[in-house]
């Protein structure tokens, strides 16, 4: 494959799949600019190894590098993340205004059930599929939907039975 039919062929991939990546990882860190920086580290990542994984299904590859990438930073801003300011209240619609309860859920999960409850519920992978694309056990995948749901449940009430559980 010459690399003009390479990078053609990412291409296609990258349009199909950035908005969703994107906003995966918008849901994972909770920062549009981070988001945004990790989404294109985690595509370059996929760039880089291209040839091997665009006979596979890359989707799972550039999502686990983005879970990576998003676990990485949470180490690094730790301290941050916990002490960062209060934002002025906005008076936001109420289809915004739940989804931002949910995101604020969310940020109490920790990073890495928080990227399978987002891939289970946002992105509607089978346990199968997150395990494949975070290269972890299926148990632990389930176990982690399910310890995640209950520790949302208080959270959200009852519409993480309705909503999430779905």
């Amino acid at each position: 494959m010459g690399a003009s039919e390479r990078d053609a062929d990412f291409k296609a991939f990258y349009d199909s799949e950035a908005r969703r990546v994107r906003q995966l990882a918008l849901f994972l860190v909770g920062d549009r600019e981070l988001a945004a920086d990790l989404t294109q580290e985690a595509f370059l990542r996929t760039f880089r190894h291209w040839n091997r994984i665009r006979k596979q299904d890359p989707g799972p590859y550039v999502r686990r590098a983005l879970v990576n990438l998003c676990k990485n930073s949470h180490r690094r801003k730790a301290v941050e993340w916990r002490q960062r300011p209060v934002t002025r209240e906005v008076h936001p619609t109420p289809d915004v205004e739940e989804t931002m309860r949910v995101a604020r859920a969310l940020e109490d999960l920790p990073p890495v059930r928080r990227a399978v409850i987002l891939l289970r519920f946002y992105e509607d992978m089978t346990a199968a599929q997150i395990a494949r694309a975070l290269d972890r056990p299926l148990g632990t995948v389930k176990s982690d939907i399910r310890r995640g749901l209950q520790q949302l449940k208080p959270l959200l009430g009852e519409q993480v039975g309705g909503r999430l559980d779905a």
